[in-house]
């Protein structure tokens, strides 16, 4: 991993909030992405989320009903992971490492906004394409790559679509990449004064009204997008061990 972070000494369970409904606080972007994975991780028996921060996407799987395990480096991450699911009367297994997890059949694995902080993603796609079950699946969402050097400091590497379906197809039979969150929505949505964002607030009280989430819902007229998403299905296990 990239350099120790301290957004969540500073911010708290920033997730929980972001993805939340409230009008000032809640962010659509981390919303729409917790929202899609959480899809993607519909009728999963058992989940395991690598970089799983303050756990609020396995919070949301865990009322679905799944069996959730986080996995993440950072101890004030855990910390407040585990003290936001007692709050909500949860249950859920957090771990510093992988090598702490003995469960070794999950029915998906999450990588979400992971793989741009990993030195050696080969090694962590082989390892999690030897602990998901035969019929399991790959979550993953990752930037976009825009530009040669990474617009965040903390990247280690940021990917090309074309580069990412690639390296994924060396663990995976079947890969499936889409595009999410228009640049320009995303950008005007950053815009604003201390915590309020005029069009972020715009788009939670729509959202609040009408249960439509407007950044799932827009284009990009020069096709740039923020965010890419994989889903990726039929573990290679004799290559990955």
């Amino acid at each position: 991993m990239s350099q120790e972070f301290a957004k969540y000494r500073q911010r708290g369970a920033y997730h929980w909030r972001e993805a939340s409904l409230h009008p000032i606080d809640g962010w659509p972007y981390t919303r729409s992405r917790i929202g899609w994975a959480a899809r993607q991780c519909a009728g999963s028996r058992t989940v395991l989320e690598i970089g799983c921060g303050d756990g609020a996407l396995l919070g949301r799987l865990a009322r679905q009903g799944a069996v959730v395990t986080g996995v993440d480096s950072d101890e004030t991450a855990l910390a407040l992971a585990r003290e936001m699911f007692a709050r909500a009367g949860l249950s859920g297994a957090f771990h510093p490492d992988l090598a702490s997890v003995t469960h070794d059949q999950f029915d998906a694995v999450v990588l979400a906004e992971v793989i741009e902080h990993v030195n050696d993603p080969d090694s962590l796609l082989g390892e999690i394409a030897a602990r998901l079950a035969p019929t399991g699946r790959l979550v993953l969402t990752t930037p976009i790559r825009l530009f040669e050097q990474p617009l965040d400091p903390h990247h280690v590497h940021e990917f090309w679509p074309a580069e990412l379906e690639a390296l994924l197809r060396r663990f995976f039979d079947d890969v499936r990449i889409i595009r999410m969150h228009p640049a320009w929505l995303v950008d005007l949505m950053c815009g604003g004064v201390g915590r309020v964002r005029p069009v972020a607030v715009l788009a939670n009280l729509v959202r609040l009204a009408t249960g439509l989430e407007v950044i799932d819902w827009f284009k990009s007229p020069v096709a740039l997008f923020w965010t890419q998403a994989a889903v990726a299905v039929g573990a290679r296990r004799a290559r990955a061990r």
